[in-house]
């Protein structure tokens, strides 16, 4: 009870939630925190026990790779939690102290407010606020004859001393001012002494300290942890994360511990690589189709974070695509479609907060370009918005998420954080209950009131600190205590006061500690093979086999997936320099020294970029290669004479390709890095040809024809080499699915605007859903090694699908089988074409669902379930969703144009000659109630979950 309300540990606030008793679902005693454990006792234990315990410390020590989760972590209910906040926001009302007008070398500690941390042992009050103390020093230099001071230091005085503090013998260096009042800090404004140049003198500056009767409600607004070094950019201190709150020890909340990124802890610290496993990309996840691996890639990326002690990830990144030039592509799972990210990114968020660690959806809204991102203003229709951008978002929010960062650009002109109308959408129409951040200096204004929490990262010049303790009272009381609440209730939700481990600056043990392990390294490799997307394989020239590999069992996995003989190989040939490409180190020299926003083809570039462990495509094709005896030739020089006089060596050439991208600039265009283009045309006239295309998103084919196979990834990783030679040698069968359409050319992709205003004059017709635009390859095409026919198509009674919940309006069948001699996994793929009062633009997905492994003339029955939402359309006349009424097509097939069988289906007015068809009050009811349904989802009529009236209505009736 003493160390919660006051301590006087060195540590500081960490101390507080070191000593606070752990859940019983978590497992998370550090070997030191072991050790530390005995120390208050150690005159009471017997040698026996002192011994075991470090027997037990240093075993823990040698295993310490992981912080182990016995069991998830079963997040409060929203109401629980806000009757949680409730009760800790009644009781914020110890001022703090406020320090303003440091010099720019000082400009840390400018704005921090001071919380009384405890009495040194001279008697005076001392303070403490993120690593910074502010105390009373009677004599600075141990000798009686100099006059006290009060004294800002980075760092814990020793608090048992009574005098000289710091214990460094002198009055220099630390932020001071000369007093001998040790009961009360100088308030008001006075003259301080502090180092403001590049050396070491003194200079004089008038600082003003003053009460800030709200100050631990505002602490939990505005962010912490950044400098700004004289002449140089903003840099984040040793072991802060990058986003951070100052904990507030005597209410027993925790600081806050955001981390990028949405594919992995950010190996922002050099000490950090290699601790971390290095994920695919979102973009990569994206193309697994895969919920229940996204799940589990969220549950292991939640476990790494929180063993390095971050308990916020700043992700999962959503947004659709719009521009295939978009340099942040590569982060956002969704691709370039609404339902596919809706379906995926509830899975990630699940899996993340599983493990104790809340997630932050990114990044809302309309942020569909890099090109101007600090200015440009997205124009967009409400149609547009509610049923191409906002729908992964919604699901989201619908899963749970816990946090929403608002993005840099504009939005009609307004900023995306001081956008009232934007904001609003989530509170009010989306069911959002949680908090509302800014991107990293992306606030404009003092916008409060107008929906936004949480300013980051909490310093700047013109665009970083406008949460000022002056500027947010002028906000008034309500909207102050309003955003309060939401950050404490998403602390309470996800029990972080019970969970987090230590308070920045006191992190440095769970930054180094290594959180890899090797499961996580197997599912990194398992996700990126199950990312791998087979475009083309003429000839069913892959798997590829070794010639004396003729004679094979029917059943072997995929060495039967085609006749004999015409793959048969000896020797490969491994071409191009991207197949040994060195991954890009922000920390290394002659990699452009510390250029954030590169990427490399394994990880793209910015806030998103992790390295360390990369296997590269070569070391995985050839280790692969030399286990099942083929001989292998390498040029990788990139010159394309060579590759040609490598490719005639051998029977089988593959070509590895790529290009990347980063944060904060659009890519100057769609084309592969170097002479790929040219490389992969002159191979292809000498050899059968395989190209493996390394891409952070859409690339261009133009040899597309040329070659046998072409395999894409999109930025797989650490694990990119061994998962190439998983499929490319059999092992693995492709899953994936394009998330995007390869274009045929750029003139059949959205270009990034380049004025002030990016018009969407396009609405909904993007991707697929333009007929004026042509691919090279459709969404959602992929091939893998078998044949699938389906059959049967139909629409069945809801009954026939075991999980249709209350949200369920309609289901359908399909039998899938394997025609072919490999097994392998299906994916068919529902595609909606809507009556035209909806103004939908041709066949939209609208469901899907991967088979189970189905072996050579076997099948899978697939149900797939349409709910009440998705045969609705937007109406911008009301203001929310109406149920199209009329005919409808339901396509099934393998992408969006590979369609292998259509059927007809009506809601209410009906022309097929048939009754309508759907739950009965569905239909009945439509034509009333879509009228009625004001709102969407959460707004006006809502029944429950947050539906619009008619569906829960529809959903009860035909329970």
């Amino acid at each position: 009870a003493a160390v919660t309300q006051q301590s006087s540990s060195p540590l500081g606030p960490s101390a507080i939630h070191q000593a606070r008793p752990e859940p019983l679902a978590r497992t998370r005693l550090s070997p030191r925190g072991l050790l530390a454990a005995r120390r208050p006792c150690a005159k009471s234990m017997t040698p026996a026990t002192r011994a075991a315990r470090m027997m037990v410390a240093a075993a823990m020590l040698a295993h310490s790779a992981v912080t182990a989760v016995a069991e998830p972590v079963q997040p409060l209910t929203w109401d629980e939690a806000y009757a949680r906040a409730d009760a800790t926001l009644a009781k914020m009302t110890v001022p703090l102290l406020h320090v303003s007008g440091m010099c720019q070398r000082q400009m840390f500690a400018n704005g921090l407010m001071f919380q009384r941390r405890g009495v040194t042992a001279s008697g005076s009050p001392y303070y403490g606020a993120a690593g910074y103390y502010l105390y009373h020093d009677p004599h600075c230099d141990g000798k009686p004859t100099t006059r006290g001071r009060w004294v800002i230091q980075n760092g814990p005085p020793d608090i048992e001393r009574t005098m000289d503090l710091d214990g460094d013998g002198q009055c220099s260096g630390d932020i001071q001012h000369e007093s001998d009042d040790k009961a009360h800090p100088p308030m008001g404004s006075h003259e301080w002494s502090m180092q403001c140049g590049q050396g070491t003198w003194m200079e004089r500056r008038s600082l003003t300290l003053h009460d800030v009767p709200q100050g631990e409600k505002l602490t939990l607004l505005k962010g912490v942890g950044w400098e700004h070094p004289l002449g140089g950019w903003f840099n984040l201190r040793k072991w802060w994360y990058v986003g951070n709150t100052v904990s507030i020890p005597r209410l027993g909340l925790p600081s806050l511990n955001m981390q990028d990124a949405a594919s992995g802890f950010r190996t922002n610290f050099p000490e950090v690589v290699g601790s971390v496993t290095v994920w695919p990309s979102l973009l990569a996840m994206g193309a697994t189709w895969d919920p229940p691996l996204v799940k589990a890639f969220g549950e292991a990326l939640g476990r790494e974070f929180a063993g390095k002690g971050a308990n916020g990830i700043l992700g999962p990144s959503v947004n659709v695509h719009r521009a295939a030039r978009n340099g942040r592509n590569f982060e956002y799972m969704s691709g370039e479609d609404p339902y596919l990210g809706s379906r995926l990114a509830p899975a990630y968020v699940e899996g993340v907060q599983s493990q104790g660690v809340f997630a932050v959806v990114k990044h809302w809204v309309f942020n569909e370009q890099e090109t101007h991102r600090n200015y440009e203003s997205s124009v967009v229709d409400e149609k547009t918005a509610w049923e191409l951008y906002y729908p992964p978002f919604q699901a989201a929010i619908d899963a749970g998420v816990s946090a929403v960062m608002c993005s840099y650009n504009r939005v009609n002109g307004e900023h995306s954080c001081a956008s009232k109308e934007q904001l609003s959408v989530l509170h009010d129409q989306m069911g959002f209950k949680g908090f509302v951040q800014s991107d990293w200096w992306a606030t404009h204004e003092e916008s409060l009131g107008k929906g936004l929490d949480q300013e980051m990262p909490g310093i700047g010049d013109d665009t970083g600190n406008y949460f000022r303790p002056e500027a947010l009272s002028k906000e008034g009381q309500a909207a102050i205590d309003t955003a309060t609440r939401r950050v404490l209730a998403v602390m309470y939700r996800m029990r972080l006061d019970r969970t987090t481990q230590c308070a920045p600056p006191h992190c440095q043990e769970s930054f180094l500690k290594p959180v890899s392990t090797p499961e996580h390294v197997a599912l990194a490799r398992s996700a990126a093979a199950k990312s791998v997307v087979l475009l083309k394989n003429e000839g069913r020239l892959l798997p590829l086999e070794y010639e004396s590999l003729r004679v094979v069992h029917q059943a072997d996995a995929f060495s039967a997936a085609s006749p004999r003989g015409a793959k048969a190989a000896k020797r490969i040939a491994i071409i191009g320099p991207a197949a040994d490409a060195p991954p890009f180190s922000t920390h290394g020299q002659g990699q452009g020294q510390g250029d954030w926003a590169t990427g490399d083809y394994y990880s793209g570039g910015g806030s998103g970029h992790l390295e360390g462990g990369i296997v590269t495509p070569l070391q995985g094709l050839k280790r692969k290669a030399a286990q099942l005896g083929f001989e292998v030739a390498v040029s990788l020089s990139g010159d394309i004479e060579d590759a040609v006089r490598i490719a005639n060596l051998a029977d089988v050439a593959i070509v590895v390709a790529g290009t990347s991208s980063g944060e904060s600039r659009d890519r100057k265009n769609l084309n592969l890095d170097g002479d790929a283009d040219r490389m992969i045309d002159a191979v292809a006239k000498i050899r059968r040809t395989i190209v493996l295309v390394e891409a952070p998103g859409a690339v261009l084919m133009p040899w597309r024809s040329a070659v046998d196979s072409i395999l894409v990834m999109f930025l797989g990783g650490q694990e990119t080499g061994n998962a190439w030679a998983d499929v490319v040698f059999g092992e693995v069968a492709p899953e994936g699915r394009l998330p995007l359409m390869i274009p045929e050319s750029e003139a059949d992709t959205i270009s990034p605007g380049m004025g002030g205003d990016v018009v969407y004059s396009e609405g909904l017709e993007t991707s697929y859903r333009n007929s004026k635009f042509r691919a090279a390859f459709p969404f959602g095409h992929g091939m893998t090694y078998t044949d699938f026919e389906y059959s049967g198509f139909a629409k069945v009674s809801r009954d026939a699908h075991e999980g249709c919940g209350e949200d369920c309006a309609m289901c359908f069948q399909v039998l899938v089988k394997n025609t072919g001699l490999a097994t392998a996994k299906a994916l068919p793929q529902l595609y909606i074409e809507f009556p035209k009062e909806a103004g939908a633009p041709g066949a939209i997905l609208k469901g899907f669902q991967k088979t189970k492994t189905i072996r050579p003339g076997e099948y899978e029955v697939v149900t797939l379930v349409l709910t009440a939402r998705d045969v609705s359309f937007y109406d911008a006349s009301s203001k929310g969703f109406k149920v199209a009424i009329g005919t409808f097509r339901a396509h099934i097939g393998e992408s969006s144009a590979d369609r292998r069988q259509t059927l007809s289906f009506c809601i209410g007015g009906c022309t097929l000659g048939q009754p309508a068809w759907g739950p009965p009050d569905l239909v009945a009811k439509a034509s009333v109630d879509r009228r009625q349904s004001h709102g969407v989802y959460g707004s006006g009529g809502a029944g429950a979950r947050g539906q619009p009236a008619w569906m829960s209505f529809a959903a009860a009736a035909a329970g």
